[in-house]
């Protein structure tokens, strides 16, 4: 079947991307000390749950979908939806975790977290991989029904989807609590997040204004925190959207299929349907580490820092590099040069403040001090809010 073949195929595609794409998340913050702090070591645990997944679960599938049965005995059609379970609960419990540390560290308290690493937040990690324990081996220790195998999608299953007489009550609440409850909750917190973050950016803005410049320069200040206001108070609105976008994509398909499948007995869905929702489902075990990770600047630097110690990229400055240099380059120079100071980037903020510093200076006649302090207060912009 035509179809089937597609469908491994794309499973194959969500290894050789998610596996190394995980695998770079975990080893760039195992290595950089300065993301040794809560917000990322929660990431690294969820590219591991990522990594498990798409080997311990998502591999299985591939070979059997294109074999069109399964093919790795009874055993392992008892560990297999167990391992399913287990990564799905998994994965939820750590965007609720990572979704509350950055609900922590902008509203609940934004004045006390620091993000370091203490024995409770220890003991909260541990908890995100013990609880779904004994919720997803039920089946293995006798508790709730086996472990089936479905023809129609040649993989094995928990038994209460197929065996709908013999289900009860708690199992179908258990079910609906699994992904209302968890969307819900990372729902209210993200956009809390954003909320806050919003408030604090429009008060950064006014503060800024309010403080002052020389009216020369007042038109030029403004505008550009208003433009950097713009753009963070964008980038917190994308950061919200993306992340309950991407569980609703993920998430939302399968928990309907498999809502069809046990309750609307008087349907019957194709099979394309229930592996079309399975493939949706593995997507976040690839996404997760873009969404969560690669939007930062700072892991993006840390990146950047892994690849140019193993060689596979120039070594290059950063940013904040650029911008030192630029500024003891409009320190020292020569007061009376009437060259503009050299810029190290275009892309160089300095370049541009510089050159409109310099003509105030000499049209007004003020000393150098006087124009080092006129251009650090110029360079004084809104710290950036990414969620952190």
């Amino acid at each position: 079947m035509v179809f089937l073949k597609v469908i491994a195929v794309i499973h194959a595609l969500f290894d050789v991307v998610g596996l190394p794409g995980n695998l770079l998340v975990i080893l760039t913050i195992s290595f950089e000390r300065r993301l040794h702090v809560m917000r990322y070591i929660l990431l690294a645990s969820l590219a591991v749950s990522d990594f498990l997944n798409l080997i311990l679960d998502n591999s299985f599938r591939i070979a059997s979908m294109a074999q069109e049965k399964w093919l790795y005995g009874q055993t392992m059609c008892y560990l297999n939806p167990c391992i399913h379970r287990y990564f799905y609960i998994n994965t939820i419990l750590h965007l609720v975790a990572v979704s509350y540390d950055r609900y922590k560290a902008i509203v609940k308290s934004p004045l006390t977290y620091d993000g370091t690493i203490t024995m409770r937040n220890a003991l909260f990690m541990s908890l995100i991989w013990l609880i779904p324990i004994p919720v997803s081996m039920g089946p293995i220790f006798g508790y709730g029904l086996q472990n089936v195998y479905n023809p129609e999608v040649f993989r094995c299953e928990n038994g209460w989807l197929s065996q709908r007489d013999k289900s009860d009550t708690r199992n179908g609440f258990i079910y609906l609590s699994s992904f209302i409850v968890p969307f819900l909750v990372i729902f209210f917190l993200n956009w809390s997040v954003y909320n806050t973050a919003k408030m604090q950016i429009n008060a950064l803005a006014q503060e800024a204004q309010l403080g002052g410049f020389d009216d020369s320069a007042e038109n030029l200040e403004n505008n550009q925190q208003e433009l950097i206001r713009k753009r963070k108070e964008r980038k917190a609105s994308v950061d919200v959207v993306v992340i309950i976008a991407a569980f609703l994509f993920c998430f939302f398909p399968l928990w309907v299929v498999n809502l069809l499948r046990k309750y609307a007995t008087s349907i019957h869905l194709p099979p394309y349907l229930i592996l079309g929702a399975k493939c949706i489902y593995v997507v976040s075990s690839v996404c997760n580490t873009i969404i969560y990770s690669i939007r930062k600047r700072e892991f993006r630097a840390a990146v950047k820092q892994i690849f140019s110690r193993l060689g596979l990229i120039g070594s290059s400055q950063n940013d904040n590099d650029v911008l030192a240099i630029d500024i003891n380059n409009l320190r020292n120079r020569d007061t009376n040069s009437k060259s503009p100071p050299a810029c190290t980037s275009p892309r160089s903020a300095t370049c541009s403040l510089g050159l409109v510093i310099k003509s105030q200076d000499k049209s007004r006649g003020e000393d150098n001090r006087e124009t080092e302090v006129n251009f650090q207060r110029a360079l004084n912009t809104i710290p950036e809010i990414d969620g952190y």
